[in-house]
């Protein structure tokens, strides 16, 4: 599809898909440095929540990009400078990319524990074929926490982006994403 059969806004399936995985990875990451403070008091239920959602990100993550690479999406605004469409393109790739990599080294990290992880009392996933040690848990558990701090800069990036296209360039990046407003 071309920039000029591109669609002028996000149809909803989108939309949904965006502030879905949003408010999923939001939540995620609030329960995540929730464990960070409250390791030793954690409820362990919560655990197995934050397991269940970060399946469910995973899921609607392969649901996205299947999606994404079936359908157009609107072109960037055509006052958009080279260097800017190709940092977007690049922050978009690490969103979807860590997106992907959070859920894994968290469904990772439970495997090497040992320990099952339950998609919401449906069913359990079957463990990823992994050993190492307690070694291999450092680093895996190290590796999800970074990639949350990560997701955190970007998510803070792609807020600053947002704000500054509605209120310096005074485009319709932001609002093309917002469910029910048009042009």
């Amino acid at each position: 599809m071309t920039a000029a059969t591109a669609p002028d806004r996000y149809p909803p399936m989108a939309q949904a898909l965006h502030w879905l995985i949003a408010l999923l990875a939001f939540t995620q990451l609030a329960m995540g440095k929730f464990f960070e403070v409250e390791a030793d008091e954690g409820d362990e239920s919560l655990f197995w929540l934050h397991a269940a959602l970060g399946l469910l990100v995973l899921v609607l993550m392969l649901v996205r990009i299947g999606w994404r690479a079936t359908h157009a999406v609107p072109a960037p605004p055509p006052a958009t400078p080279p260097r800017e469409r190709l940092i977007a393109r690049v922050l978009f790739a690490a969103f979807y990319a860590i997106l992907i990599l959070l859920p894994m080294s968290g469904w990772a990290l439970a495997s090497i524990e040992g320990e099952p992880v339950s998609f919401f009392g449906l069913f359990t996933v079957p463990p990823l074929p992994l050993s190492g040690g307690e070694e291999a848990e450092d680093f895996i558990e190290e590796a999800h926490e970074i990639l949350g701090n990560l997701l955190l800069l970007l998510v803070a990036l792609h807020v600053a982006a947002s704000l500054k296209h509605h209120f310096i360039n005074r485009d319709d990046v932001l609002r093309r994403m917002l469910p029910g407003h048009g042009r």
